[in-house]
């Protein structure tokens, strides 16, 4: 019984120290007082705990690295939506730009165009602010993220960090990267639109000059000399306007006047369709820009789908990896299992059969004694009729001696009965003691048995929480993690029970 109780409490011992998160060592702290469990988990430095702690900590990094993942999915398919939209209001205003050329008509070229480059330096003024705009998000978000890579440096280093980090730093990099190709943007915009407002600038003074001139014709010539002098002073007014004045005072003269006037809007003419055909060309510079950019947009999205490829890669290898892991594990757990079950019901059966085999000793003695007894009871049996017959030879023989042999027969028979009574009261001890002995035992070979069978779970789920930490051990080297080695009488404890 003290073997066994030993034994117990050596195995609770071992299974406290090697597994405090078990139901057993909880139920145990639980019962046990405040300051004696603060001694026990100071004096138990077990390697379980950093077994713990490792374990924590790779399911943290691995769910840090998963919402990295998805940050990673939701600002690419943020940038990808970015991308498009600017695409497609690229793409509209060069449809609307072909449709203006297109509708645009010689005879109204400078009206037209007029319009037109107005609402363009319009539009191209948004699209600048815009684009000012987006820089400014873009800003924003490259100083967010440089905080949260400062927030995350502070942390503790690991591997699946330091590749967040790395990816946080190509991120930052291309973010940047953008930002230079939308400054460039906005720059050639700018200057786009400062050369447009020129433009329209020099058209409306064209425009103007235009005017007075279809103004000055359309006067009536009624008079002869008068109208003549203003239209005249008029016609020397625009030739002042257009052309530098001449030193010497010209003649009137009305057949050159009609046909130098004539000329110049012929020149005029000329003039706009060379600035029509400039702005087509400036059209079209600006669309292979803008392809350009495009074409610049799609290599860098192919990049970015190429490195979240390799990263998705990388994230499934290592999953594999774990999960392989985890199958052998999980083969191991059933063979040592099995193997530890059947090791554990034969060492109950041996304590069982040792505790059996002590109390039939028991019962060898108790037959023993009874059969002492009786061999007494025997002898006194043969003494007694032994005394009978005296008793009646006495009586036979002296008759004077009654009242003796009378006292004497009394004295047997209460003897006698005294006999008997010891007799049956020694039976009844016996019944009582074998009766007794027979319950006890059946009682203490089930309570026994059920320790045992407690004993075997708690060992089985320790086996097998056990296996699951060595693999994880085992996997944690592999990979070049250093661990402690564990305590000698632990170890010492397995060997014997193993």
């Amino acid at each position: 019984m003290q073997d066994l109780q030993r034994q117990v409490q050596e195995l609770e011992h071992i299974l406290r120290s090697r597994n405090p998160n078990s139901l057993p060592a909880l139920i145990y702290a639980a019962a046990t007082a405040a300051g004696e469990e603060n001694a026990a988990s100071s004096r138990m430095s077990s390697p379980s705990q950093i077994n713990v702690l490792l374990e924590r900590r790779i399911q943290r990094l691995e769910s840090e690295l998963e919402s990295h993942d998805e940050e990673a999915k939701r600002t690419l398919r943020a940038m990808e939506q970015q991308f498009h939209r600017i695409k497609l209001r690229y793409e509209q205003q060069i449809s609307e730009l072909e449709q203006q050329l297109e509708q645009r008509q010689p005879t109204e070229a400078a009206a037209a165009g007029l319009n037109s480059w107005m609402s363009k330096c319009q539009i191209l003024e948004e699209e600048l602010q815009r684009v000012k705009d987006k820089d400014k998000c873009l800003q924003d978000q490259i100083e967010s993220l440089q905080q949260q890579l400062k927030n995350k440096a502070q942390a503790s280093p690991g591997r699946h960090q330091r590749q967040a980090e790395a990816a946080f730093g190509a991120r930052i990099e291309r973010l940047n990267q953008d930002l230079a190709t939308k400054t460039r943007s906005i720059q050639e915009l700018s200057r786009t639109v400062e050369r447009l407002q020129k433009e329209r600038r020099s058209m409306l003074s064209t425009s103007h000059q235009r005017s007075e001139t279809c103004s000055a014709e359309s006067k009536p010539r009624a008079g002869q000399s008068k109208p003549q002098c203003s239209a005249a002073a008029t016609e020397t007014n625009l030739d002042g306007e257009m052309f530098p004045a001449a030193q010497y005072e010209k003649t009137y003269q009305p057949t050159v006047f009609t046909g130098s006037h004539i000329s110049e809007v012929l020149q005029e003419n000329e003039a706009l369709k060379e600035r029509l055909e400039l702005l087509q060309l400036q059209n079209e510079q600006e669309k292979e820009e803008l392809k350009a950019s495009a074409v610049q947009a799609k290599e860098e999205l192919c990049r970015v789908k190429e490195h979240l490829a390799e990263q998705l890669s990388s994230v499934k290898a290592e999953h594999l990896r774990v999960l392989d892991s985890l199958r052998f594990t999980h083969a191991l757990e059933h063979s040592s299992s099995k193997v530890a079950e059947l090791s554990n019901k034969l060492n109950t059966q041996e304590m069982a059969m040792k505790h059996m085999q002590q109390q039939l000793k028991e019962l060898q003695k108790c037959n023993e004694a009874l059969s002492i007894s009786r061999s007494r009871e025997e002898a006194l049996q043969k003494q007694l009729t032994g005394l009978l017959q005296e008793l009646k030879e006495a009586k036979e023989a002296q008759s004077s001696e009654v009242k003796l042999l009378c006292s004497l027969e009394r004295k047997i028979v209460n003897m006698e009965l005294r006999h008997e009574h010891r007799e049956k009261e020694l039976q009844q001890v016996v019944a009582e003691t074998f009766q007794m002995s027979a319950a006890d035992l059946q009682s203490e070979v089930e309570q026994w048995r059920r320790l045992a069978q407690d004993k075997s779970r708690e060992l089985d789920a320790f086996r097998s929480e056990l296996d699951s930490i060595l693999d994880i051990l085992r996997h944690l080297q592999k990979q070049g993690v250093v661990l402690l080695t564990p305590e000698p009488v632990i170890t010492a404890h397995l060997l014997q029970n193993s």
